[in-house]
């Protein structure tokens, strides 16, 4: 091959690579329309217990209020479904996070919702916090509310809310930003 060919073979690869992705920030809105809906755990298990790393919101029903996508902008929601509907928890379903979405970002981050009770909405979508399902107690939950968090491969991160300054009792109400995720 020729010196030229080679040069111009370098540079097509190099302007066709756009390197790694970057990761972004994505503000989160709360899950649930109505007023009452609050923050019930963050870092720990009841504000209080065992390590969590994670947000737990509820407004104290079950299969009424729409689960809505939390992440403000258009993303690619992945329903991963199969169990039974529960208002007090079925134990190990999907591994304990019974129906729940997840949407993947760059750098190895998702944001993931869990323990969704399915309805017509459910199943995968691309959308700006649309409903997703009904409040539910799907997997490893003992009352209906929704658990949500984000990780970076595999490994969950209190930063998107805890510099937010989200605590118990906030509200997370579908119009209040709770928190902003990486993806």
């Amino acid at each position: 091959m020729s010196l030229k060919k080679m040069m111009y073979a370098t540079v097509a690869l190099v302007t066709s690579w756009a390197g790694p992705a970057v990761a972004v920030s994505v503000p989160v809105y709360g899950p649930i329309c109505d007023i009452s809906t609050r923050v019930s755990s963050t870092t720990y298990y009841s504000c209080s217990g065992s390590s969590h790393t994670a947000l737990d919101m509820g407004n104290g029903t079950c299969s009424e209020w729409n689960h809505r996508g939390m992440l403000g902008g258009s993303f690619y929601y992945v329903y991963f479904g199969g169990c039974a509907n529960s208002c007090t928890g079925d134990g190990g379903c999907n591994g304990g996070a019974g129906n729940y979405v997840r949407v993947a970002g760059s750098n190895g981050w998702d944001w993931r919702q869990l323990h969704i009770n399915s309805n017509a909405t459910s199943g995968s979508k691309t959308c700006d916090r649309c409903a997703l399902g009904l409040v539910g107690a799907t997997g490893s939950a003992t009352h209906a509310h929704v658990h949500a968090d984000n990780r970076q491969y595999g490994t969950r991160s209190t930063a998107w809310y805890t510099g937010y300054g989200t605590t118990c009792g906030s509200s997370a109400y579908c119009g209040d930003i709770i928190g902003y995720a990486t993806l």
